[in-house]
Parts: structure tokens; sequence; C-alpha cells
């Protein structure tokens, strides 16, 4: 069975400047930007077996211009979690940069989405971005890097 795939989260255009493509935690220029919370505690939020060892990260996301990232699966799809399944190029995400494909959205603004469909988390993000405020807080577990070596088939 296939992933089922989303649109965008599309929003009004608006100029913004363009952080660093990778994941570290300040930009070099000093304007205190972050990627992401260094001091967050996912323990706060989720428990032990939802974290199960993974990177788990709070960033805080400039609202400006459009979200454009997409999601798939969901509580109850076969990958049984919210997954990033794109992130568009020049969208607020890849400005922000801290978020890639295949990281699991695990909340947005304080509304734990673990146990979300794929239709409750994409309203949670676009209801997140439409409300007040410049900035929207989104907490992912990273994925993480693939090792492709894994599925080579030899003949």
């Amino acid at each position: 069975m296939a992933p089922v795939m989303s649109k965008p989260v599309m929003l009004p255009q608006s100029q913004t400047h363009r952080p660093e493509p990778h994941r570290s935690a300040h930009r070099p220029d000093g304007l205190g930007f972050q990627k992401y919370v260094e001091d967050f505690d996912p323990y706060s939020m989720f428990s032990s077996e939802q974290i199960a060892g993974r990177d788990v990260r709070l960033l805080r996301i400039k609202k400006a211009g459009q979200l454009d990232l997409s999601l798939e699966g969901g509580a109850d799809s076969p990958l049984g979690k919210l997954v990033v399944s794109s992130v568009y190029e020049g969208g607020a995400a890849d400005k922000h940069g801290g978020i890639a494909p295949g990281d699991e959205l695990m909340a947005v603004n304080g509304k734990i989405l673990v146990d979300a469909s794929l239709t409750e988390g994409q309203n949670s993000l676009a209801r997140a971005w439409a409300s007040g405020g410049d900035w929207i807080d989104v907490v992912i577990a990273v994925s993480p890097p693939k090792d492709y070596e894994d599925e080579v088939t030899f003949f």
C-alpha cells in the first residue's frame, strides 16, 4: 500500500532572509537565530517510549511566506506516524533549514501529534501558521541518516 501524499501547506508570500541550509544551532552572523531550541526537554512533553532514544528537537520557524512542506502517514497509516515527505525550496521550512524529509512531526505549538491522523497533522500545521505571532514551534524526531548499502542487491 503506497503512503498517502499530501499537498504542501500554502500560505501568503512575503520576504525573509535565508539562513544556512545545515542543522547548526546558531547563525555565524550573531543574529541569535536558532535552528532548534537547545534547552528543550522532550521528556516534558513525551513519554520515554515516544522518544525511544531518538534526537527530538523543538524548532522555532519564522512565519514568512509559505511553510511549504508536505506530510505523509499518520497514526492510522502503515507508517504509524506523521512524517515530513517534502520540504519545498524557498518556503519557510526550507529557509529555516532544521527540518528535512524523513523527520517525524511530533507536535505543533504544544499540540502533541504522535497519535494524529494525516488530516489532523495538516490541519494543526495550517492553524498554527494562520494564528497570531511571528513564529510556530514544531517538535520533530530527526530521521537518522540513511545507510543505502543495506538496500543494495548484488547479483
